[in-house]
């Protein structure tokens, strides 16, 4: 994706994406090509339909209405968090979705340097197409491996979603107050399955972020460091209760 050929809002969530991307990088999260951002950038296209002929359309398994002519920020398939962080362009796509919401086409792509979308990119526009419906202004989603609350989901006793919320919810007092409606849970399943992307969709009805079992975490936000701020208030309550139990401290659970 060549950055300048984007307007200068559209520039400015690109680098806030970046900044999110240094932030996953930094704690851990985003090990190799792991954790994927994607952002609905599309009221940085105010009324406007820019005419992409010579992009290819993509076909989407499922049809989404909500999100037609809808323009969002993905990262790429194979991109690393510590490289886009540096630079935007080289692991970010910006993709339109067609008038009937069944396609899309990735834009300003560099011909020398072609970016395909995250392999993740139906569940993430499936996110996004509910979050418009909803019209809460929500518009980003950020997915990361925190090892932190991995850990946890390797805990027999601790693979629910009302154990978790139990747990993670009284180890600080601002877990709460940020997370008031909790968390969601989904059991362990195959990475980028059909029925992974089913279940954290039904859990994000009800919850702003969602811990996958031995994988990770998927979280939503009106911005990207909206959700990240969600996913790093979280970790540290994990952390808190990982960092107790070190000290020899016991929890009933």
């Amino acid at each position: 994706m060549q950055l300048n050929k984007t307007n200068e809002n559209a520039r400015a969530e690109a680098i806030k994406i970046a900044e999110v991307a240094q932030l996953l990088w930094d704690k851990g999260w985003a090990e190799a090509t792991s954790g994927n951002i994607s952002l609905n950038v599309t009221s940085s296209y105010p009324n406007i339909h820019l005419d992409f002929r010579s992009s290819p359309m993509i076909h989407l398994d499922s049809r989404l209405p909500a999100l037609a002519n809808n323009y969002i920020f993905i990262t790429a398939k194979g991109a690393r968090m510590r490289n886009l962080a540096q630079d935007p362009s080289s692991g970010l796509c910006l993709i339109k979705v067609s008038k009937k919401g069944d396609q899309y086409q990735v834009l300003f792509e560099d011909q020398e340097h072609p970016l395909e979308p995250s392999s993740e990119i139906l569940t993430h526009l499936t996110i996004h197409e509910k979050m418009v419906k909803a019209g809460n202004g929500n518009t980003a989603i950020v997915h990361a491996h925190v090892h932190e609350l991995v850990v946890l989901t390797h805990d027999p006793e601790l693979r629910s979603e009302a154990r978790l919320n139990e747990l993670l919810m009284g180890m600080h007092t601002e877990t709460a107050f940020f997370l008031a409606e909790g968390i969601g849970y989904v059991p362990l399943v195959a990475p980028g399955s059909p029925e992974l992307a089913k279940a954290n969709l039904k859990s994000l009805k009800d919850h702003t972020v969602v811990v996958w079992e031995k994988h990770g975490v998927m979280a939503i936000g009106k911005n990207v460091h909206d959700a990240f701020d969600r996913i790093d208030i979280l970790a540290k309550a994990a952390g808190i209760y990982l960092a107790s139990r070190s000290l020899g401290l016991s929890f009933k659970v």
